[in-house]
């Protein structure tokens, strides 16, 4: 038996190593390393199981095993740099990554034998050496091999730099056995015109071209009766010969399969078009570090960038760099390993920041034989170059778009004389653009970012502002748009639009502050305000800090909206002193400009007061909010009005009036119809449920659901802390902990903190109720020291309940203990407190 790899054979039988046709002695132990790796190709090696299997029993240095993997390398060529045969996986073995194919009972009669000169004497003769492994692409290799089977076309089309020549490879490696006259691989990519490419198949093939007939035909007859698979590498350029030759080959010779490799599909019939996507970077944001070199993305970034330099490790230092760099270059294989080969010379937090100007970062790196592939900007550059000159003006114009857009977006920035949708159709078939269906129905398209910013670069300063411009006023009429629907019973459709249409709010609202169209940019944040606020996307606050010192804007009748939604995002943020002083300003701007008041200041101001333990200026607060809603005739201002009255009341034991104002609320929502409304009244509800917690538990459920259904992520958390605090007080301890722990990794990652301090204060009764008194007093010093011992809306209960629970602590502790235990968590690190109040609650070792 031999193994083959690169251009090495191991001969089994006669224990030879030979290198491209020449033998190469090497010592036994060495032969016995080649073996046993090769046999274990795909595995990772423990250093352990090499020394049991090449010396046995007897002891062993481990130098002795590192002396011989350097020789086995250098006997097949390896220089251990580069590692394209024995793999080092630091920490944990070696790996044989070379591609591996065995050979059984093959005769020596090749090598002084005849030569005929037939092309197919020598099946899969031409198949070049796979120098790298193929990641994250088992799936749609292995759905590949199987649809070979059944069709005798197989068109892989994607995007530049995707990989479509490296799965077609792989294709052609895995099936070579089932086609007996042999694999023959045709790389067109250095050829521009008919009569080379096809000149360029029948040298391959070995055609001769003498007997009279054309090459066409020539190239036919000599596959007529072969059964062989052709891979056409790069048809992108030249899809009219070849779809018309591969037509010919596909009638006339009934055992011939075609891979073909392209940027759009031959468009032949029977031809199955098999999209190559980029590796998947959706889930790179919610993994967990020790999870990430599972992900494809990951795994091929760090396998590149270990080849660079030995030395990098994934650590949890690094690991954000690295997923902003998978996920800022679209997962695109080859963007990905562009950027690692520079981890050698550049830290990757480095590549990270460098991403604004990827085509000068990724460059220069790469020699070979394919131009397109040198450079990140030779493969996308390589594809606009093919487009036409109406293609190419829309593509640059669909550059300006941030995310997802359909096509009335995109008409409204196009020239008038381009037929859109035409347009778009041929993009998509060049793979420059992807299309998104909506679950909602309806059809949505996509650039990848690294062919934005390419696009970006073809347009010029004028074109670029009047296109930035249109785009900018465009989504403010969206986001108007989706304020208005947002407190309806088209509430679910408004968030998806606006989900969907999130990065172009944000690119709108930037570009419009760059220019100074104030009118634009307080439209986006004025209008975005709510829906940030119920979403979670606090970013918005961010939108109106920036905003609040444009030229100008102080004298905009919009101005008191933006003061209070800065306001609201420094409660958020557990700033209240702050909070109270842009919402009296807020109040001031509305009196100087003489503007209608939309509420939010009072809103703010009553949240404040009732966390910082003003119960009569907040309760104030919130009926001059009920009295502004009123006199707006909005029902869904009413219902919100309503809500936070009655978990105030309610929260100060008040149940009666709580529960009065929970069905106001609840009038006043079934009036609008909006789920959001709806939801609000169930959680007030729940609050003014006294004595029948099967009842509470059930109405918080409820508001739950009914706010996950449209993506109220605030109001779903807000329920589901009370439901884990009921669970705990009913002793279902490990479902109650489990889910406070859940709302206090929510609120921590999006930087809600007054809402965070309330959960807490939940967490400091459940930490108590499962045995850990001393994290409970730890957590119970953090709230102290950053936080008055309330929550917003105020809860006297759970005040009360807190501080029965602190005494508790010190019972069990003692005084001077649970003091010590309370002052080291006032000098915790927030983020301290919060991971070991999640381990504590999870059963989880905590580090002292």
């Amino acid at each position: 038996m031999i193994i083959e790899f690169n251009d090495c054979e191991l001969d089994l039988d006669r224990v030879v190593l030979r290198r491209g046709g020449s033998e190469v002695p090497v010592e036994p132990q060495v032969f016995d390393v080649l073996q046993f790796l090769a046999e274990r190709h795909g595995e990772v090696v423990r250093k352990e199981e090499l020394l049991d299997e090449i010396w046995g029993d007897r002891f062993v240095s481990e130098s002795a095993l590192t002396s011989r993997l350097k020789s086995a390398r250098r006997a097949v060529g390896d220089d251990g740099t580069r590692q394209a045969v024995i793999r080092t996986v630091h920490g944990k073995g070696y790996e044989f990554v070379a591609d591996v194919r065995v050979v059984e009972g093959r005769s020596d009669s090749r090598e002084g034998g005849d030569d005929h000169g037939d092309a197919f004497d020598e099946p899969a003769r031409d198949l070049p050496i796979a120098l790298q492994r193929l990641i994250g692409r088992d799936e749609i290799l292995a759905a590949l091999i199987e649809e070979l089977d059944e069709s005798r076309l197989i068109t892989l089309v994607g995007s530049a730099g995707v990989g479509k020549t490296s799965l077609g490879m792989e294709l052609a490696r895995a099936v070579a056995s089932h086609y007996a006259d042999g694999v023959f691989v045709i790389e067109l990519v250095t050829v521009d015109d008919r009569d080379a490419a096809f000149a360029s198949v029948a040298g391959m093939l070995g055609v001769n071209t003498g007997l009279g007939l054309s090459i066409e035909d020539a190239i036919v007859d000599v596959l007529r009766a072969r059964n062989t698979l052709l891979l056409l590498d790069n048809c992108e350029h030249l899809v009219e010969p070849i779809a018309e030759l591969v037509e010919r080959i596909l009638r006339a010779a009934p055992l011939v399969s075609i891979v073909a490799t392209s940027r759009e599909p031959l468009a032949v019939m029977g031809e199955h078009v098999r999209p190559v996507a980029p590796l998947s970077v959706d889930d790179l944001d919610s993994t967990q570090f020790a999870d990430l070199p599972s992900i494809p993305a990951v795994a091929l970034f760090l396998e590149r960038a270990q080849a660079a330099d030995p030395g990098f490790e994934l650590t949890e230092q690094n690991a954000a760099a690295v997923v902003e760099i998978c996920r800022r270059l679209d997962g695109i294989p080859l963007a990905l390993e562009l950027a690692a080969s520079r981890a050698r010379a550049i830290d990757v937090t480095e590549i990270a920041s460098r991403l604004d100007e990827r085509f000068r970062l990724l460059k220069g790196i790469r020699r070979g034989a394919d131009p397109r592939h040198r450079t990140l900007q030779d493969a996308v550059g390589w594809s606009y170059e093919l487009l036409d000159d109406d293609e190419k003006r829309v593509f640059a114009s669909l550059a300006v778009f941030a995310g997802q857009f359909d096509l009335a977006a995109a008409e409204s920035i196009s020239d008038g004389d381009d037929d859109v949708l035409d347009v778009l159709t041929r993009l998509t078939e060049r793979s420059m653009l992807a299309v998104r269906r909506s679950p909602a129905g309806g059809t949505r398209y996509e650039m990848l970012e690294t062919l934005r910013e390419y696009g970006r670069g073809r347009l010029d300063d004028e074109r670029s502002v009047t296109l930035y411009s249109t785009h900018a006023r465009q989504f403010a009429g969206a986001a108007a748009a989706i304020e208005a629907r947002l407190n309806s019973a088209d509430e679910g459709v408004a968030v998806a639009r606006a989900d969907a249409s999130f990065a172009d709010l944000r690119a709108a609202q930037r570009f419009s502050m760059e220019i100074g169209d104030v009118d634009t940019a307080f439209g986006l944040a004025c209008a975005m305000r709510e829906y940030g606020m119920r979403t979670l996307r606090y970013e918005v606050f961010t939108w109106a800090d920036a905003m609040s010192e444009m030229p100008g804007g102080s004298e905009h009748t919009a101005y008191p909206v933006v003061l209070g939604v800065r306001a609201y995002g420094a409660f958020c943020r557990g700033e209240f002193d702050r909070s109270l002083e842009l919402a009296g300003a807020a109040k001031a701007a509305e009196q100087a400009l003489g503007v209608e008041p939309v509420g939010l200041a009072e809103r703010v101001r009553a949240n404040v007061y009732y966390a910082i333990d003003e119960l009569d200026r907040g309760v104030a607060e919130n009926a001059h909010l009920i009295e502004l809603a009123d006199a707006s005739g909005n029902d869904s201002r009413r219902a919100h009005a309503f809500y936070m009255a009655s978990v105030a009341a309610s929260s100060c034991g008040d149940y009666d009036e709580g529960h009065r104002l929970s069905q106001s609320a609840r009038r006043a929502a079934e009036r609008t119809g909006g789920i959001t409304d709806l939801a609000c009244s169930w959680v007030a509800e729940g609050f003014s449920i006294h004595g029948d917690d099967a009842h509470a538990l059930s109405a918080f459920a409820h508001g739950d659901r009914l706010a996950r259904s449209v993506g109220n992520r605030w109001m779903s958390a807000f329920a589901r802390t009370e439901i884990g605090a009921l669970r705990v007080s009913h002793g279902d301890l490990e479902s109650g902990c489990e889910e406070l722990a859940e709302q206090v990794d929510v609120w921590y990652r999006t930087g809600e903190w007054a809402q965070q301090w309330h959960t807490l204060m939940r967490c400091v009764i459940a930490l108590d109720r499962i045995g850990q008194p001393a994290v409970a007093a730890e957590v119970l010093g953090s709230i102290e020291a950053h936080s008055a011992i309330g929550a917003p809306p105020l809860m006297v209960t759970l005040r009360d309940l807190v501080l029965d629970t602190r005494a508790s602590i010190e019972t069990q502790l003692g005084s001077e203990r649970s003091a010590s235990c309370r002052a080291a968590g006032a000098d915790l690190p927030v983020a301290t407190t919060v991971e070991r109040t999640r381990a504590a609650l999870r059963g989880r070792p905590l580090e002292t």
